[in-house]
């Protein structure tokens, strides 16, 4: 069953507010946007994928540094709506598909992005495959996710962070690692279905379906990062994000 949690009313109003509150201080912001661009290769001349393109900002972002042509895909019809208000520019086109039907497609691309999306994909094996078939030859993927090490974690009772703080420092607790499969978490008092794939398993899956591994990053802010938001400096204990460009 494909979720579809950012079409539930309650839900992406405080996805939504939360985002606008805490714009430029928010781990997103200041740690996962600027080093998944800096992954991105030379775009001027390019066709760009976006699957799970949430409110369409890398979709405008790259068509003003030099694509060709921009369409990005989400399962969400609020955040479509929310795309084509904030983000629509000429040779950007958006539309309500899930990653999961990416095959029914009948363009191909020089370049497939994906920013924070493939942990909410259940069958990452058919996804990685789908793309591959998408891309023109030499084309590129870059995606980024959760990190293994946060998705592992499956909450109990009597634990519900995946950390512990100490003298200002964190402590991952990580459990569950090398069992793959779905997790679920609570989120804006909702239950949110993520899945938890390990790191060999990612790596592996991306080498089977014929792609070249090119860069591998576990970003870290920048000292402006930090300075904007400190508590940040956490991310030299555990990291949040894993980024991944490949090469067909």
């Amino acid at each position: 069953m494909k979720q579809n949690i950012y079409d539930d009313s309650t839900f992406a109003n405080e996805y939504d507010t939360m985002r606008k509150e805490k714009k430029g201080t928010n781990a997103n912001d200041i740690i996962e946007i600027p080093n998944f661009r800096k992954m991105v290769p030379d775009v001027n001349g390019k066709s760009i994928l976006d699957l799970g393109c949430g409110y369409g900002e890398n979709d405008k972002y790259y068509k003003e540094k030099g694509a060709t042509y921009v369409l990005g895909i989400d399962i969400s019809k609020h955040m479509i709506d929310e795309a084509n208000k904030e983000n629509k520019v000429p040779g950007v086109d958006f539309d309500v598909l899930p990653m999961e039907e990416i095959s029914t497609l009948d363009k191909k691309f020089d370049i497939v992005i994906s920013s924070l999306a493939f942990h909410y994909i259940k069958d990452f094996d058919k996804l990685v495959k789908d793309i591959y078939d998408l891309l023109n030859k030499d084309g590129y993927l870059i995606f980024s996710q959760e990190h293994p090490l946060i998705t592992c974690f499956n909450p109990v009772e009597n634990m519900k962070k995946s950390h512990i703080e100490v003298d200002g420092k964190y402590y991952g607790v990580f459990s569950d690692y090398n069992r793959n499969g779905e997790r679920k978490k609570d989120w804006f008092d909702k239950q949110v279905i993520k899945y938890h794939r390990s790191f060999a398993y990612i790596v592996n899956t991306l080498i089977k379906a014929g792609f070249t591994i090119e860069e591998i990053s576990e970003p870290v802010p920048s000292e402006d990062g930090i300075k904007a938001n400190p508590k940040y400096i956490n991310q030299f204990d555990r990291p949040y994000f894993l980024i991944i460009r490949v090469r067909k």
